[in-house]
């Protein structure tokens, strides 16, 4: 009988000290993304898969870890799975607002929006909500929850936001208040620079200053690709083809999935009157998500591009019949950099 009991002692310590140990393990994860250390996270998260534990919560943690490196699509896997896998109601709402957070990374309005929609109310939640919005051009709907976040809380990515929206609204007045009143409060956030380079200057042709804001944010973050691509549309509209293409491609190159430096080489293709060049872009910006901030223009710069050739010779249907050149007139302004999830 005694050995009996000893054995069961033996069995529930071990069990307890394994649950033990697994919980510590995922606080050591959350701590460190607290910290900013989002690449140890995941590592830590990647040897908390092998083991035998509940993943769900590994998952959970593992999709902020990549949304926040911006590895948008395994994001959404890891917190699809985790919602199958089985969390809580608070963990159920963590995980649509990373899925959320992934969808926006994307570009792909639509899909964040629904997620919000099943993610916990809460400051951040409604700032990346109205984010949503404004990105599929419902900038009426974000600017009431930007004025009710303000009214709170004064923070500059709500009011740049804001200034993005009003902007776009046409209401060039408040926009630059919102605009110059986010440097104010935190000259150090090269996004705002950025933000206020293309809304203030480039998108009304003042494309000097805005490569003034655009310089700033590039000296607060040189990985800055948003500010870099930016900066070479504004050098292309001021005749400067060979930094733009250098900026472009730079941008390319630090962020491949980005479809707004597709816009872009196909513009400077344009530029140095390469149409076919030109079509192959503006197909591959559409092909990642298409640039919704540009409004239907990729849509009518593809219009005037030939219909793509089928394999037994024919040209595909759902576009206009082949014409002999690639368009020649470029969409009015070129896509912002966004605070980026």
């Amino acid at each position: 009988m005694r050995s009996f009991i000893v054995g069961v002692w033996v069995l529930c310590a071990l069990g307890g000290s394994a649950q033990d140990r697994n919980e510590r393990e995922l606080r050591t994860v959350r701590r460190l993304l607290d910290q900013g250390k989002v690449y140890p996270a995941l590592r830590r998260c990647d040897g908390l898969m092998t083991r035998d534990m509940p993943k769900a919560p590994v998952l959970l943690l593992r999709a902020e870890a990549n949304a926040r490196v911006r590895s948008h699509p395994a994001a959404i896997e890891d917190a699809r799975a985790a919602l199958a896998g089985g969390l809580d109601d608070r963990g159920r709402q963590q995980a649509w607002f990373w899925t959320g957070m992934a969808w926006l990374g994307l570009q792909q309005g639509d899909s964040a929006i629904m997620a919000f929609e099943r993610a916990a109310p809460g400051p951040e939640r409604d700032l990346r909500m109205a984010m949503s919005l404004s990105l599929t051009g419902r900038c009426r709907e974000a600017i009431a929850l930007y004025d009710a976040l303000l009214a709170t809380n004064e923070s500059t990515a709500a009011l740049r936001e804001r200034g993005a929206c009003l902007a776009r609204e046409g209401d060039t007045a408040r926009a630059r208040t919102d605009l110059d009143r986010a440097i104010a409060l935190d000259p150090r956030d090269p996004v705002n620079w950025n933000s206020r380079g293309f809304h203030r200057w480039a998108l009304h042709g003042d494309h000097e200053r805005a490569l003034s804001d655009y310089a700033q944010a590039i000296k607060l973050n040189p990985n800055y690709t948003y500010a870099i691509n930016n900066r070479g549309y504004s050098r292309l509209k001021l005749g400067q083809v060979d930094k733009a293409r250098r900026d472009v491609l730079l941008a390319g190159r630090r962020n491949a999935d980005n479809p707004y430096v597709d816009h872009n080489r196909g513009l400077i293709a344009l530029a140095e009157g390469d149409g076919a060049r030109a079509c192959g872009a503006f197909r591959m910006a559409e092909a990642k998500g298409g640039t919704p901030l540009y409004g239907r223009e990729l849509d009518d710069l593809l219009k005037a591009c030939p219909r793509p050739i089928r394999p037994d010779g024919t040209t595909a249907p759902g576009a206009p019949p082949p014409t002999p050149n690639a368009p020649t007139k470029a969409p009015a302004h070129n896509a912002p950099g966004r605070n980026a999830p």
